[in-house]
């Protein structure tokens, strides 16, 4: 008993023989048309040396130092960084109004006004919310490229030079108090 009748056997046998007819034609006709192999050419020149323009060259270094010495903006803003796990998030300043929700230490939010007070209002959601201000650092920052907001931390040397000096003044003392105690 066989699985196809005669009739259908004949006809996929002719659709085998169309499709390889098919790509061997293919075959052929790349082969064909295919481009003739390129002698590697031996005959190569070295390209001549430029000329230097130093004038060109010194203003290239001028241009570079002076990018290197521009200021850069930054657009600096205190944000509320919590440092209490779990500090309920408030429609209102004060612990009758409605927990909006909660948020962990570490998460900073945008200040939208409060500074100083006992609450603090921040944006949350997208929306105005208020949270104590014990539970609250007040941090500056900037938006990074990113759209991240990262700490501004001051890189100025003259206030680090101040504190340097500060410090070997307040080690000196300590060590005239302890000679002067044996």
């Amino acid at each position: 008993m066989s699985l196809l009748d005669k009739k259908s056997r004949t006809s996929i046998m002719y659709g085998v023989i169309i499709c390889l007819s098919i790509a061997i034609i293919f075959c052929v006709v790349k082969i064909a048309t295919r481009p003739e192999v390129v002698k590697e050419d031996t005959n190569y020149y070295l390209p001549v040396k430029e000329k230097v323009d130093m004038e060109e060259i010194q203003m290239q270094v001028k241009e570079k130092e002076e990018s290197q010495n521009k200021t850069v903006q930054i657009d600096v803003h205190n944000r509320a960084r919590l440092i209490e796990d779990n500090v309920n998030i408030r429609s209102g300043p004060g612990t009758d109004y409605e927990r909006l929700g909660s948020a962990y230490k570490g998460y900073d939010f945008k200040i939208i006004s409060g500074e100083g007070s006992e609450w603090i209002k921040i944006e949350y959601d997208g929306k105005p919310a208020y949270v104590y201000a014990e539970y609250v650092e007040i941090v500056p920052m900037f938006l990074n490229d990113l759209g991240v907001y990262e700490e501004y931390v001051e890189l100025d040397n003259s206030s680090n030079d101040a504190a340097a000096s500060e410090n070997e003044e307040t080690e000196s003392d300590e060590n005239t108090e302890e000679s002067s105690e044996d």
